[in-house]
């Protein structure tokens, strides 16, 4: 391999490097849910049930014992990165891009390829290097896959040791480092009693959200709060909520891409509409090649039919002291949603069946926040909506991550002042969860010393501008990535020459 080179400051283009006067808390940032859970953490009396449930190995991912799902391990993504290892210190997503094309075009080694992973999906040591390195001093860290998958299992027994086994990992990683690392609690849905106690014993140990998925995987949609059918045999989720408020443990409510149901049910669809976000793909047409990027709707489908239901119903009312975190599904919809529920809320008073006492425009604010990315420019626009409301999230270390000092950048870029920046950095989160503010890191490090390979320096930039409009710029950026090596006046290889094809 090369000597590393230092050629490519991701800053440069926007200035000087910053510094920070506050703390950063990382509302909602990833782990890679490890092969250890299932195999330190269950034990060898309960392998069984979860092998039930949901299961990890080194050979398969699999749900209620038949069904075959996409794991997190990078063996399933192979030759391309593992895409939950990505979006790490100094990365962004032209950088990402032009590591993706180089792969595909076999320019880079299995080597290579594992080098630019970021262990710090895994290992709560390496995860501080990365932390000091990207402007974070909290976070808060969340599973991957299991928010995908686990909703879909169905034995109540499985998800009560699962959940069990997570959280017991989860705070053994967090207790590396206790004062930057905070666990968030998986709550076994299936089993309503479970979660109660679940909530109970890890308020007790500190844990300060509780995570559900806001969709209708068993046909039980996480909100009910009457007796009625569901896979939970009747049973209310009535004493869910008013555990969070007797914890003082934060609800929070993450969303993630709608899958295919037929995925989980041996091939067959179900009768009813599991994620709001399933539209998108039934509007694909395998057939013709249209195909509709689920990701790009269905975060936000899932959390605005979650959110406008509590607002409009009177959810809030019945739970006052509830604290709930709107997580993984951007932001800057927040306000129209809002406004339009007001405008509702109004309009259909007198057919209301459940009392409600607050507009849902108070509601929110009194009792509820909401995540937002670094580059969600229409949010710090309108930062005066969003000034006591919004909880910033890298959401490291997925493809679309970002460092706090490129949210800092935005902000300042749009005239947010930095009592403000405070606020939404860091402020906003840590008083939602309770959490004391810690100042470990101040001003944004250097340049990281890239090998040559890398995408990096004044080709990287033109790799960007061009492919911001790939249809006026086709030729000029099919020359750049295909006429000379990897696009960086040099070709990749290891000693041996071997690459993927």
């Amino acid at each position: 391999m090369s000597e590393p080179v230092t050629t490519f400051d991701p800053s440069a283009a926007l200035g000087e490097r910053l510094s920070k006067s506050f703390p950063v808390f990382d509302c909602d940032a990833h782990i890679n849910d490890p092969l250890s859970i299932w195999r330190d953490y269950v034990a060898e009396a309960d392998r069984d049930t979860v092998r039930r449930f949901y299961w990890q190995d080194e050979r398969e991912t699999i749900v209620n014992s038949r069904s075959r799902v996409m794991g997190g391990q990078s063996h399933y993504f192979r030759p391309i990165f593992n895409p939950i290892h990505m979006a790490g210190p100094q990365m962004s997503k032209p950088i990402i891009r032009k590591l993706l094309f180089d792969i595909i075009m076999g320019r880079l080694t299995p080597e290579q390829v594992e080098q630019v992973e970021h262990e710090g999906a895994v290992d709560p040591a390496a995860r501080i290097v990365d932390m000091d390195l990207m402007g974070i001093d909290q976070v808060m860290i969340i599973p991957t896959m299991m928010v995908m998958h686990v909703p879909f299992a169905e034995e109540p027994a499985g998800a009560r040791i699962l959940a069990r086994a997570y959280n017991d990992w989860a705070r053994d990683f967090c207790d590396h480092e206790p004062d930057r690392l905070y666990p968030a609690a998986w709550l076994p849905l299936q089993s309503p009693a479970a979660t109660v106690d679940e909530i109970h014993r890890r308020a007790a140990q500190g844990f300060q959200l509780g995570l559900i998925r806001p969709i209708d995987a068993r046909h039980d949609y996480p909100n009910r709060i009457l007796p009625g059918a569901g896979a939970s045999a009747g049973a209310s989720y009535d004493h869910i909520f008013k555990a969070f408020e007797e914890t003082g443990m934060v609800l929070g409510v993450h969303t993630f891409p709608a899958p295919v149901p037929a995925d989980y049910y041996n091939g067959q669809r179900l009768p009813y509409v599991v994620s709001p976000g399933e539209f998108a793909n039934y509007a694909a047409d395998p057939a013709t090649g249209q195909r509709i990027e689920t990701q790009a709707l269905s975060f936000v489908f899932e959390a605005q039919t979650w959110l406008v239901q509590v607002l409009l119903s009177g959810f809030l009312d019945r739970y006052p002291n509830l604290k709930m975190a709107v997580l993984e599904s951007n932001s800057s919809w927040l306000r129209s949603v809002v406004a339009h529920c007001d405008r509702l809320f109004k309009l259909y008073a007198k057919e209301r069946t459940a009392p409600a006492k607050r507009l849902p425009s108070e509601a929110f604010a009194e009792q509820c926040v909401i995540a937002f990315e670094s580059d969600e420019v229409p949010t710090f626009r309108q930062w005066r909506f969003y000034e006591d409301l919004g909880i910033w999230s890298s959401d490291a270390y997925h493809t679309d991550g970002a460092d706090a000092w490129s949210a800092m950048r935005e902000m300042i870029a749009a005239g947010v002042p930095e009592d403000v920046q405070a606020k939404l950095l860091g402020g906003n989160a840590r008083r939602a969860y309770r959490i004391e503010p810690h100042t470990f890191v101040d001003t944004e490090a250097p340049p990281i010393d890239r090998p040559e390979w890398f995408p990096q320096g004044e080709s990287l930039a033109r790799f960007a501008e061009l492919s911001k409009d790939p249809r006026r710029t086709g030729n000029e950026l099919q020359e750049l990535l295909l006429g000379n090596g990897n696009g960086n006046g040099t070709t990749a290889g290891s000693p041996t020459g071997a690459v993927y094809r």
